[in-house]
């Protein structure tokens, strides 16, 4: 059984990253989004495009726009806004209707957590070692459940919790008797335990138990949406659903947890989309589920200076998108999926073996299901590199790393509830996020490392400079000065040395034109870990040291 733990002596393992604000640009659909501090850029692939209306979703406010050469301005933006943009387009065939919704940044600090409830392999670490909870990952939900202030909103798949008072119940209970407005949404055709143990003033809604539906798998978590203070708005989300195999194990899962208000917003949206109002009581008459819903959500957010999109199924056509990061790939992919159905991924990662990229690692679990790929896999790719888990318990993640070895290309993580199989892209309610950063991605790849390893596959390093050139620090621990040795007779030409601390904040930077040995200092900052990040002529190097 599940168990309350002393979440507060696991809680400081915890790493997160906030990164200040910077304009970004990402090409979407048919135009591309420049995001800058209070505007947002659109610039569409035809010229003749027009737009009819902007408003803000949450209060209908009308959005200023203005025409600005071949594209448009969206202005005096407040940051966290959800906009729903309408535009034309004109081709030979007429005029074509659109609509689309953005997200203006956020003021929220952009912190993510990744937890794991099994073994890692941090020696795979390049910037912040993957955080193993074991058993405890239901004391960490507890913690974010006890922080709550203002509304808790669950999409939950089944669920378990010991009594009303203890456990995962007792934690929302409590939230509610302090005051927090509390909406619950499961699966109607699953046992979840949970859910009679909620104090009876919650409204719960079950997913429609019928033919044309599958099933209700989210399990994703929304903390204070709307809250005053853009530092409390969270998402919890991944692959664990809250059972006592799902969450102590033997099953292997994973939690992702992201501290912005844009996307607790849109994950709102969609909450409400199948709780059929914005009030504390759902609306059957308005409620959609599954092959139901529309598209209606942001599918990019700029958190904490990262690129995160996020979709929702079945709107949005998500196989589309795991197919898409697929071919996105320059060097490495590596994938753990419980279950892999679609003829289309498979080809697409055959196509994209055949086409040269050899370092491609994928770990299955032992089920078969009608249609696995699992065989035409391992048939098509090297030896060892498509392997099943054994172990006891369900290898229940559905992520994949896309270049986590190459920081110079787009490393990502894709992850969520969303199984690579026809059910879940067509019937199921899932929601699945793609993370482009390489320390969440490379979090994840320690992960997939330890569960691929200890399936008997064979990893291929896909940068060997990794490896062929090293540099020694010295002294390590230091009181401050690090000095950085090439320990060879010639130069390494433009060098950027960069330092993070544990919370990923960059502490120092430099570029130096050439480097055989040089000194850095970090002895402004506290005692604690560091990581050091070497670059030069697309290579990266990732050392730590201890600061005394």
């Amino acid at each position: 059984m599940m168990r309350h733990k002393n979440w507060l002596a696991i809680a400081f393992m915890a790493i997160g990253i906030s990164l200040a604000y910077s304009q970004q640009t990402v090409k979407e659909n048919d135009y591309t989004i420049t995001y800058n501090k209070a505007k947002i850029d659109l610039q569409f692939d035809q010229s003749n495009a027009i737009i009819t209306n902007a408003i803000d979703v949450n209060t209908q406010k009308p959005i200023l726009v203005r025409k600005e050469g071949n594209g448009y301005v969206l202005d005096n933006l407040s940051p966290a806004e959800i906009i729903k943009v309408e535009y034309q387009t004109v081709t030979q065939k007429g005029t074509s209707e659109h609509t689309t919704y953005l997200a203006s940044p956020s003021a929220s600090s952009g912190e993510i957590n990744v937890y794991f409830n099994h073994a890692v392999n941090t020696s795979y670490s390049q910037i912040q070692p993957a955080v193993n909870l074991g058993n405890t990952l239901d004391d960490m939900l507890i913690s974010y459940i006890n922080a709550c202030q203002n509304t808790l909103d669950i999409a939950i798949y089944n669920s378990y919790s010991p009594s009303t008072v203890t456990g995962i119940a007792g934690a929302i209970n409590a939230a509610y008797a302090r005051g927090v407005q509390i909406r619950v949404i499961y699966d109607g055709s699953t046992s979840s335990a949970m859910i009679p143990l909620l104090n009876s003033g919650i409204p719960t809604l079950a997913s429609p138990n019928n033919s044309s539906y599958g099933i209700m798998h989210n399990k994703f978590v929304i903390f204070d949406a709307n809250s005053s203070d853009p530092n409390k708005p969270y998402v919890w989300t991944g692959s664990t659903n809250w059972t006592v195999v799902q969450i102590d194990g033997p099953d292997r899962n994973s939690v992702i947890t992201i501290q912005d208000q844009a996307l607790a917003l849109g994950y709102k949206i969609e909450f409400e989309e199948m709780w059929g109002s914005s009030t504390a009581t759902p609306d059957l008459v308005n409620s959609r589920f599954g092959p139901y819903k529309t598209d209606n959500t942001p599918h990019t957010y700029i958190i904490g200076g990262k690129t995160i999109n996020s979709y929702f199924s079945p709107s949005d056509n998500v196989t589309s998108k795991i197919i898409s990061a697929i071919n996105s790939a320059d060097s490495d992919i590596n994938i753990a999926t419980m279950v892999l159905t679609r003829t289309d991924i498979s080809n697409a990662i055959i196509s994209k073996y055949n086409g040269g990229l050899t370092n491609l690692n994928i770990v299955m679990d032992t089920q078969n299901p009608t249609g696995n790929q699992f065989e035409t896999l391992k048939a098509a790719l090297q030896t060892n590199h498509v392997v099943k888990f054994t172990n006891s318990g369900i290898m229940h993640h559905k992520f994949m790393v896309v270049d986590n070895f190459n920081s110079t290309s787009d490393p990502l993580v894709l992850l969520g509830s969303h199984n690579w199989s026809s059910s879940a892209e067509n019937r199921n309610d899932e929601n699945t996020l793609i993370v482009h950063d390489l320390n969440i991605a490379n979090q994840y790849y320690q992960a997939f490392a330890y569960l691929y390893l200890d399936a008997g596959g064979v990893l291929t390093l896909a940068n060997p400079e990794f490896t062929t050139r090293e540099f020694k620090l010295y002294p390590n621990p230091t009181s401050g000065l690090i000095t950085i040795d090439t320990q060879n007779a010639y130069a390494l030409d433009n060098v950027t040395v960069s330092v993070h601390d544990v919370m990923g904040k960059n502490v120092y930077s430099n570029e130096f034109p050439s480097l055989v040995h040089e000194n850095i200092t970090i002895d402004s900052q506290a005692a604690g870990l560091y990581f050091v990040t070497i670059q030069s002529s697309g290579k990266t190097w990732h050392y730590k040291v201890i600061k005394e």
